[in-house]
């Protein structure tokens, strides 16, 4: 019988812990909409909104853009006759385009070494496309090199020259190889090739590009040049190789891989950070090539005009049709002058008589 009482006072503990439990929730839950209360005495559910937040991953924005003062960027632009006198079209035997190259001394093209593994036959000097007119000068290649540690594949000196035949002054003009050695210095640059935006099949017309030159944390070897915040509705990318890239009438680099991808619009409102070309800067092989061409020049020593000096035109044949209707006029007017002294001498004759 002595179980019951204790059972009981057992019984009675537990239901005053759990009264002291309820009261004391109470007055919290009163406290917590208190100092939820704004200042007209209504309930503010920030607090509560706050806490009821759940961790999202950001979305992606665009970044706005932020062009510099001054940035020499422009959409793709078609090159003028003559524009720049030092660009060649590398052509095979079959005559398809095969890559460009630009004149570094009489007789000597720069390229990419990949250019050089192909069947080259012929260069175009004097042409603003990969046809032939009135105005182009062809030139035989008879040999081409590469540079001595050229290797297939990413990162290597993708860089090689053509040999051709000599021409005049008066047809081209060559371009200087830039004594940049650190070129973070250098900001926007000009890339230059045939046919950068056309399609399969059509002609491949000169042209060229403004682009930002950026770097990795340690400048390499292949440096990138990047299109953005244009406002142009050109088609965008670069289907060229072998071309220069000229900064300040210099030669900065070669053009070693372009961009097949195609943008037909973009924005001037909205970054989308696009890689046009992979270029070996001028520095890396330059060595190789000044005692190319001081070789080169040793052999046949003719003088070039350098860019951005145009070729001179001197000592220049006249036209064969202007040199027969010379002719022709001067023969006439012999024949006319002879008539009057056939007449005089037979006067004198009769006079005589």
């Amino acid at each position: 019988m002595k179980t019951k009482p204790v059972l009981m006072n057992y019984l009675v503990f537990v239901l005053f812990v759990l009264a002291f439990i309820t009261v004391c929730s109470g007055e919290n839950v009163k406290k917590s909409i208190d100092d939820n209360r704004d200042d007209n005495g209504e309930v503010s559910y920030e607090s509560k909104d706050e806490s009821m937040d759940i961790p999202m991953e950001s979305e992606p924005n665009n970044i706005t853009c932020t062009r510099r003062q001054n940035s020499q960027m422009h959409e793709i632009r078609s090159a003028s006759f003559k524009q720049f006198p030092f660009m060649v079209a590398i052509m095979s035997q079959q005559n398809e385009y095969l890559c460009s190259g630009c004149i570094v001394s009489n007789g000597l093209i720069l390229t990419t070494a990949t250019c050089t593994q192909q069947p080259l036959s012929y260069v175009l000097l004097n042409t603003t496309s990969d046809k032939r007119d009135d105005t182009t000068i062809s030139l035989h290649v008879i040999k081409t090199e590469r540079f001595p540690t050229f290797t297939t594949g990413e990162g290597s000196k993708d860089v090689g020259i053509a040999y051709t035949e000599k021409h005049n002054s008066s047809v081209a003009s060559k371009i200087k190889l830039s004594n940049y050695t650190n070129p973070r210095f250098i900001v926007d640059v000009e890339g230059i090739g045939f046919g950068i935006n056309s399609d399969v099949g059509q002609v491949k017309e000169l042209q060229y590009i403004g682009m930002e030159v950026r770097y990795a944390a340690e400048v390499a070897e292949s440096v990138k040049g990047y299109f953005d915040c244009v406002e142009t509705k050109v088609t965008t990318c670069f289907k060229d190789t072998g071309g220069p890239v000229v900064f300040d009438n210099e030669l900065m680099g070669v053009i070693t891989k372009g961009q097949i991808e195609c943008t037909k619009e973009m924005s001037a409102t909205y970054a989308v950070n696009k890689r046009m070309v992979d270029f070996l800067p001028t520095y890396v092989f330059k060595a190789w090539l000044d005692e190319k061409i001081r070789k080169n020049e040793e052999q046949e020593p003719v003088a070039l005009a350098t860019y951005p000096v145009h070729p001179q035109i001197t000592n220049v044949e006249p036209h064969r049709m202007t040199m027969e209707a010379s002719n022709r006029k001067s023969n006439n007017g012999s024949q006319l002058s002879a008539v009057p002294v056939i007449i005089l001498s037979q006067f004198l004759c009769l006079l005589k008589l």
